[in-house]
């Protein structure tokens, strides 16, 4: 967690506690969240919904909480996604990615993927096996650089051809490849990206970022030599911009914003 880290207390055992009566429900339907009142409609344990299963999330300061999909919602019941829930609640976002990423492992590896075989769950940890190959399944985590390039009083950042009909511009960011370390990825990817060169790199923090499982590690890089080249295909626009005068970009939820924000506040003090 970016911004509320220790402001709870939160653990993630493999075993659900034995009594949950004062446990909390996320519910699922159709890939988005039941809220009411732009909150989290929390569902208690003791309380019928039309689910089949449910998923251990973890401890929130001592309470339990478990997550669903149900196959039906009541007419006044509202829907939100899971980047509505990140402008809300950060516990409340954290929570809810966790949740999703188990359902989602859950409905992708009842099957062995080497044998075919039905997986079946370990006890006591998140993780399916499949007796004839001796095969786990752990619940997808992709870990992905995300870094802020700066030149004094100056960002580099880039508009993605995905997302350049909202206007945004961020910062660099890219997976890490198998054998690579991150500090070898920033590199890459920033050569690949707008073919420049850092140097002076730093690690400042990181983000779980579930769409759909990312864990971004962030980085801070001061640019070295080089001239700006959007990669075709994936960068639409690539630039310069003054720290006073910036285009609209992440919010400081995501940590794209913090980096930036961060830097910002650092340079003027």
């Amino acid at each position: 967690m970016l911004y509320e880290l220790g402001r709870h207390q939160i653990e993630l055992p493999g075993i659900a506690p034995v009594s949950d009566a004062q446990s909390k429900i996320i519910l699922w339907y159709q890939g988005q969240i039941l809220t009411q009142d732009r909150q989290i409609a929390w569902a208690e344990a003791d309380v019928p919904y039309p689910y089949t299963a449910r998923e251990f999330v973890g401890l929130l300061d001592g309470k339990a909480y478990f997550t669903a999909s149900v196959s039906q919602v009541s007419a006044d019941q509202s829907l939100s996604s899971l980047r509505d829930i990140a402008y809300l609640d950060e516990t409340a976002f954290m929570l809810c990615a966790r949740s999703r990423g188990l359902l989602e492992w859950r409905t992708q590896h009842q099957y062995c993927g080497q044998c075919g075989q039905v997986t079946h769950q370990i006890a006591g940890e998140n993780a399916l096996s499949c007796s004839p190959c001796r095969l786990r399944f752990y619940p997808r985590i992709s870990p992905c650089i995300i870094v802020l390039i700066t030149r004094g009083d100056q960002v580099l950042l880039a508009q993605g051809e995905n997302h350049k009909e909202r206007g945004w511009y961020s910062t660099l960011a890219g997976f890490i490849e198998s054998g690579e370390s991150a500090e070898q990825a920033v590199m890459r990817e920033v050569k690949e990206e707008v073919g420049v060169t850092i140097k002076n790199i730093q690690y400042l923090n990181s983000q779980a970022w579930p769409f759909p499982n990312q864990l971004m590690l962030g980085f801070h890089a001061e640019f070295e030599a080089g001239e700006i080249v959007p990669a075709p295909g994936e960068i639409a626009d690539a630039q310069w911009f003054n720290i006073h005068d910036l285009p609209k970009h992440p919010p400081s939820v995501s940590i794209a914003g913090w980096l930036i924000r961060q830097y910002i506040d650092n340079y003027r003090a």
